[in-house]
């Protein structure tokens, strides 16, 4: 895959207005994830000058209804490159649907997707959603994504955003680690090796229930089923 300033992946994020009551966004932990991440590739590779300005690492759109995110779903990127694209979406969640002005069921969340060719991967911001059957309907619905990730119970929006912010930190620059000598990043090479290592430098995500669904040649996995089975063994 062609990369522009070493980055694997651009992640587009999803905002839906949580509540007349608050004005929580994720907008702000975005933009200084992306600035982290540009100073661990700096630090890694060499401060260089003469790199482009724009780069579209994180785009932010906010949404209310289906006809809202469709169109936003399908905005050209520029400067994306041939990168696979994220879909973060930051909303209300329950069993069956994500929540915006109105909800939009797993089923209509599918079929907008579907025509869909650029995205590698979904990630879903919402309390209740992402369970198994959740992720089997939008995996066989949308061929041309890998994986799903998410939240399978009520998820407190605070302890949410930190593990989503960590799930992309391991995701674009890797698992920090301080040998005796020199600090660095080691890379991973998959999502769901991220979100396994999650279980282990974040336990909070175990406690959230927080799983990736990807698939196998056999089966759609959990990287939560997959780590509790391990535990139990």
């Amino acid at each position: 895959m062609r990369e522009r300033n070493g980055y694997r992946y651009i992640i587009k994020v999803f905002e839906a207005q949580w509540d007349r009551l608050h004005d929580e966004t994720v907008k702000p932990f975005f933009e200084q994830l992306k600035r982290d991440t540009e100073e661990t590739y700096s630090r890694r590779n060499g401060y260089r000058r003469d790199r482009p300005g724009h780069d579209a690492l994180f785009s932010y759109i906010v949404f209310q209804n289906v006809e809202g995110l469709k169109a936003a779903l399908n905005c050209h990127d520029h400067g994306a490159d041939n990168r696979a694209k994220i879909a973060y979406f930051a909303c209300h969640g329950k069993r069956g649907a994500i929540s915006a002005v109105q909800d939009i069921s797993r089923t209509r969340l599918k079929n907008i997707l579907a025509p869909l060719t650029s995205y590698d991967g979904l990630y879903l911001g919402a309390c209740d959603f992402v369970n198994r059957k959740t992720a089997e309907v939008l995996l066989a619905g949308t061929p041309h994504l890998k994986w799903v990730a998410g939240y399978e119970n009520w998820t407190p929006w605070l302890e949410g955003m930190l593990c989503d912010l960590m799930f992309f930190r391991l995701l674009l620059s890797g698992r920090f680690v301080r040998p005796n000598s020199k600090a660095r990043w080691d890379p991973f090479g998959r999502p769901e090796d991220v979100a396994q290592t999650m279980y282990t430098i974040f336990p909070a995500a175990r406690d959230l229930r927080f799983s990736l669904f990807y698939r196998s040649r056999e089966r759609v996995c959990s990287t939560l089923e997959d780590h509790l089975e391990a535990q139990a063994s």
